[in-house]
């Protein structure tokens, strides 16, 4: 038996081998199907160019429905959205700006430059322990300025080796102890204890290969600067020290807001 249905009206026939547009015409009138109903066998919709050649089986399930027309339900929420706004889609947008007080930059917050004022300098050997010395005051070798900036919050100065990859070639160990002091030369915490001391230093090697500093907030002339350090050596092989740029080690600092 099949079960054919149209709305709330239906009826449950021996329909078995007959097709859909058969089936459609039977019920026609009895049903009230309407030509444009369109027609579903177990719930797969029917084209209407295949009704004539959709077989019905047993136990199978035809339904005609009619299609809604959404129109009337776009044209009524324009309807209402255009009540709402008070027919502002009818005439464009409504808008305004406004500047917001930003200055004008006119340098970085910090700057970083090279101080060679005296060279930090050691002689060493082939398989060899060393001390590399400095100054009384230690040895300059970067100048940080924020006072051009006015800039006066915390900060991060990162040294780090740029060429460590040749160094180890040279070193077994490579350390170089190194400070920030200020434009009256006097140590600065660079470790956020809230004191200065001996143990406001950090030691740059060859196994951390970058080191960071962590000054307060303050505007000033500062220099980081080489306490001491030490170093040994692999035995000598020529092709390791035939040039500077393999031996020297070559630092990079940088500044950065914290």
């Amino acid at each position: 038996m099949v079960e054919i249905r149209y709305g709330d009206q239906y009826e449950v026939s021996d329909l078995a081998g007959q097709t859909v547009c058969e089936a459609r015409e039977l019920f026609k009138t009895d049903l009230g199907i309407p030509n444009k109903a369109q027609a579903r066998l177990n719930g797969s919709k029917v084209k209407p160019s295949a009704e004539l050649d959709t077989v019905i089986n047993d136990d199978d399930k035809l339904t005609f429905a009619v299609s809604r027309s959404r129109t009337p339900l776009l044209i009524g929420a324009l309807l209402l959205a255009l009540a709402v706004t008070g027919s502002v889609f009818a005439f464009g947008f409504i808008n305004a700006s406004i500047s917001l007080g930003g200055g004008q930059a006119t340098n970085d917050f910090a700057s970083v430059t090279q101080n060679a004022t005296l060279a930090v300098s050691w002689s060493p050997y082939g398989y060899y322990k060393g001390t590399i010395t400095a100054s009384a005051n230690a040895t300059s070798i970067f100048n940080v300025d924020t006072v051009t900036s006015g800039y006066a919050g915390d900060l991060a100065v990162t040294v780090s080796l740029a060429n460590a990859d040749t160094l180890v070639k040279c070193y077994r160990m490579l350390a170089v102890k190194l400070v920030l002091c200020d434009s009256t030369n006097n140590l600065m915490d660079i470790n956020e204890d809230g004191t200065i001391n001996g143990d406001d230093y950090v030691l740059l090697t060859l196994d951390n290969g970058s080191v960071t500093m962590f000054p307060g907030g303050v505007s000033d002339n500062m220099t980081i600067r080489v306490k001491s350090g030490f170093y040994i050596t692999h035995i000598y092989k020529a092709v390791n020290w035939n040039a500077a740029s393999k031996y020297q080690p070559l630092l990079f600092a940088e500044v950065a807001q914290r």
